[in-house]
């Protein structure tokens, strides 16, 4: 019998719109949550204060505790060893994994029993892309720059968001090589070994991607 390795993951695109403010119960946040609030301001605020109420009654609901009792911490970097690795959960004993992505008014979030990372982006300007894609690998380059000049963006936030996807489900961040493992364009279940990336359907104007460790 063939087992799959692929690890189920629960995912959810959301919209942080103005008018939610009101309805937006921020009591069940920390106080490192609420001090981040606190610096920010409009859309970036309330898509804050979004994403982390959600994360945290997401959470309650598969741990059976309420969402103020969700208490996070940070694993160890697999590359330097600081506490500055993928968030995860005190009390779950490491059977549950999360991650979080926030961008321009959207919230996304993606669930399963292994380490998981997502990632949502709006396209980028001509300039970021010209920019940035000289830290991808070599033919992630080519896959962008073989697009036509209007198909660019959309080339780059394919790459992007799944190279970010699998470096915060590793636990590294952009802050890692961002040529050292290639990713792609393609819309398929494939990444680096141990690990399966693909894109994620959403809204036009962004682009999104998940990436679980496979079994």
């Amino acid at each position: 019998m063939l087992l799959s390795t692929v690890v189920p993951v629960e995912v959810w695109v959301e919209s942080a719109a103005e008018g939610q403010a009101a309805r937006i119960d921020s009591s069940v946040l920390d106080e490192e949550e609420r001090s981040r609030a606190a610096r920010m301001g409009g859309q970036d605020r309330l898509t804050f204060l979004a994403a982390h109420v959600l994360l945290r009654r997401l959470l309650a609901e598969r741990l059976g505790v309420a969402p103020e009792d969700i208490a996070y911490r940070r694993e160890p970097c697999p590359e330097c060893g600081s506490p500055r690795g993928r968030p995860g959960l005190r009390s779950a004993g490491g059977s549950l994994h999360f991650s979080l992505s926030r961008r321009a008014g959207v919230v996304m979030i993606g669930i399963a029993a292994a380490p998981v990372g997502v990632d949502i982006e709006a396209l980028p300007t001509g300039a970021t892309v010209t920019e940035v894609s000289e830290l991808l690998h070599p033919d992630e380059r080519t896959e962008i720059f073989s697009a036509s000049p209007a198909a660019r963006a959309e080339a780059f936030a394919r790459v992007w968001t799944r190279k970010e996807a699998y470096l915060k489900g590793v636990g590294t961040g952009v802050a890692h090589d961002l040529a050292a493992e290639y990713l792609g364009t393609e819309a398929r279940a494939a990444g680096p070994p141990g690990w399966t990336v693909a894109n994620v359907p959403v809204d036009a104007g962004y682009h999104a991607a998940v990436a679980v460790q496979s079994r």
